[in-house]
């Protein structure tokens, strides 16, 4: 494999960074440093992969981008074997660690340095890239990542992709918020023409984590915050989450099309492609 490029030695370290500050709570370095957004991200963007794929025992699964482990965990009881990669060494041993105390054998985590992958061609069923590709900053690093995907996913595989998007033109984010590192929001349809470009076919394409119910009580919650006010929903919080997902099946496909319309802005976008060929009897 290449040595990493200045970019990416530069979102390593960033990655490293959050991870040695929230030590304590893996995933608030990865979803959200509000552990209620954390658990209704989290649960949103799981239900979406489910609908899209499902998973088999005789899987093997490659979780591209997999910081500490969120991906691969869930993955791992449902399917025959799962590698998750990253760039950062202590985002993976956070990750191994996170396996470790679950019990789980048949997860593995490597960090990966450059390209291409140290994978055989079609050597996955599914390839799961979270929220990973707009820290690549360059555009031609990009599309040879995307590449690389393409190549390791077997005929008959899935790629699931979720990502935060640009409406319009793309949008350099020098650091986002508590995360330092560097962003690149570009438009789904750059991201598509990518994944085409390399064969893959659309089968699916979604909001993820556009709940009404849901971002209402949040932003009730955090107007009442500023105001130094008491959340008056505070007791329902849980249950106010597990209705919001519940919900989705029915709100889901109304957002999108008003996402897609530019009605509403809903950043987090999921698709999910297809390679041609192989057995394409499962959908």
């Amino acid at each position: 494999m290449g040595e990493l490029t200045q970019d990416l030695r530069a979102q390593r370290d960033a990655w490293d960074e959050a991870n040695e500050r929230h030590r304590g709570n893996p995933l608030r370095s990865v979803v959200s440093v509000d552990d209620l957004n954390t658990m209704y991200i989290d649960g949103s963007q799981k239900r979406l992969v489910s609908r899209a794929v499902r998973l088999e025992p005789h899987f093997t699964v490659l979780d591209y981008g997999c910081g500490v482990g969120r991906w691969t965990l869930w993955f791992a009881p449902e399917v025959h074997r799962v590698v998750g990669v990253d760039l950062s060494p202590k985002m993976v041993e956070a990750a191994r660690q996170m396996a470790g105390k679950a019990g789980i054998q048949n997860a593995e985590h490597h960090t990966i340095e450059g390209m291409p992958f140290p994978f055989e061609d079609d050597a996955f069923d599914l390839v799961n890239a979270v929220w990973v590709l707009r820290y690549i900053i360059d555009d031609d690093e990009l599309a040879r990542t995307v590449e690389e995907i393409c190549r390791v996913v077997r005929p008959g595989g899935h790629v699931t992709f979720i990502e935060m998007i640009a409406k319009k033109e793309p949008e350099f984010k020098e650091h986002e918020g508590v995360f330092t590192g560097a962003a690149v929001y570009r438009r789904l349809e750059q991201y598509r023409s990518l994944f085409e470009g390399c064969g893959m076919m659309m089968k699916m394409s979604a909001v993820s984590s556009a709940s009404p119910l849901y971002w209402l009580y949040a932003l009730i919650r955090d107007t009442a915050k500023r105001r130094s006010l008491p959340d008056p929903f505070s007791p329902l919080a849980p249950s106010i989450v597990s209705a919001s997902l519940a919900a989705e099946s029915l709100t889901a496909t109304p957002m999108r099309l008003l996402a897609d319309r530019g009605l509403i802005r809903c950043r987090h976008r999921f698709l999910c492609l297809q390679k041609p060929g192989g057995d394409r009897t499962r959908s």
